[in-house]
């Protein structure tokens, strides 16, 4: 298992059993201005960090400040950045994608406070979730200590179709295995299914895993392995997946696109660790290229960082999106986010190519929340309700 291996690697152990406590080496510590800004807040003036640069600052989340309260977090989080000389990325695009595009590789160890650490799997590297007092402790010491999970394998076999994304394999995935089945466990993706998917296509999967309840993901490439010595397993054919939509206010009701045909639709959002990709992009400028959204719903467009905006640029799809009647927002978080932009009204609804649809997370607590691939929402936003991408 390859889990197992980066584990025993990070704690200088020859291997390491599930249920065992270790003390692991961490690579990289990730603090934005979401949740885990509050972690420099418990620095004392005499501490230092364990490698300064090793700890990343990505002011990712509410760019630019939508409030006085997000100005006064950028400021400590800008100044906590010049004192200890470590690395900044202040409204460059969203912090986990600017962590893959410039300093992870295969095999580190890295550590924030968001619901998107198993992103890093796609690298085949080990992301986790800690509390920000506990990555106070962190970034101080450079280990984490946790009780080695289990290791439950996800074999992809086959080839997408026409129409079907990396978003709806994992939320295929979700439907299937609920989400708590897999809570305290890693899920490790293996199979030849792997080899037709690409590595933005693995970040979307990486990305939305802690769905099921796993506290991490990794993607393992090795097709010569011993498939008896995960602790359970699941398999999917790609094949067999149909475009799917993720119901309002959390992941336990995911169902075929084609059935929420009567789900009229007031906004559309691509964007964020799921949906703001440049292959995300790609596919809603494929759907919309020389159309025009429906004249009653307003459409967003929000890629996830600045390299992504640039090639996007260059490629033409800005003005695909602009053309169709998008307006187009800055490199982060964006809608995704919820707090500042695209926020939504009582009762409207929202299909979002991003990751979160809890109740009142965007606005109203009234409004809806529908998460889909960015296809399906960009074709959604064509028709004006809830519909797959048409092949």
């Amino acid at each position: 298992m390859l889990g197992n291996k980066i584990l025993s690697k990070a704690a200088y152990l020859k291997e390491i059993t599930a249920g065992e406590n270790i003390k692991i080496a961490v690579s990289y510590c990730l603090i934005d201005d979401a949740e885990s800004n509050t972690s420099v807040d418990f620095l004392k003036s005499e501490d230092t960090l364990f490698d300064n640069k090793k700890v990343i600052v990505a002011i990712d989340h509410d760019t630019p400040a939508g409030s006085i309260e997000a100005a006064e977090i950028q400021k400590k989080l800008i100044e906590f950045a010049k004192k200890y000389n470590t690395l900044l990325h202040n409204g460059e695009g969203i912090g986990y994608q600017l962590a893959l595009e410039k300093y992870i590789k295969n095999g580190d160890i890295v550590v924030g406070c968001g619901n998107h650490t198993a992103i890093f799997g796609a690298k085949s590297a080990m992301g986790f979730k800690v509390k920000p007092e506990k990555l106070t402790e962190i970034i101080k010491t450079g280990f984490i200590e946790i009780t080695a999970p289990e290791i439950i394998m996800v074999e992809l076999t086959g080839k997408l179709n026409p129409g079907v994304y990396s978003k709806d394999v994992t939320l295929e995935i979700i439907r299937q295995v609920g989400c708590k089945a897999l809570e305290g466990k890693i899920i490790e993706f293996v199979g030849d299914g792997l080899s037709n998917l690409t590595e933005e296509d693995l970040t979307t999967i990486c990305s939305l895993a802690g769905k099921t309840g796993a506290i991490s993901a990794i993607v393992n490439f090795d097709n010569d392995l011993d498939k008896d010595s995960y602790c359970g397993s699941y398999k999917y054919d790609l094949g067999k997946i149909k475009p799917l939509v993720v119901k309002p206010d959390s992941y336990s009701e995911i169902v075929e696109a084609d059935t929420l045909k009567e789900v009229l639709v007031n906004e559309v959002f691509i964007g964020g660790n799921a949906g703001g990709k440049i292959e995300d992009l790609r596919s809603a400028a494929k759907v919309l290229k020389g159309k025009k959204i429906a004249y009653r719903l307003r459409m967003l467009v929000a890629p996830a960082t600045s390299a992504v905006y640039i090639k996007a640029l260059q490629e033409g799809l800005i003005e695909i999106f602009i053309d169709a009647g998008c307006l187009v927002m800055n490199q982060g978080c964006s809608a995704d986010w919820g707090k500042s932009q695209g926020i939504i009204d009582t009762d409207e609804v929202l299909v979002s190519a991003g990751t979160y649809n809890e109740k009142g997370h965007a606005g109203s607590d009234t409004a809806k929340i529908y998460i889909s691939s960015p296809a399906t929402a960009a074709m959604t936003a064509l028709t004006g309700y809830i519909c797959p991408e048409l092949s």
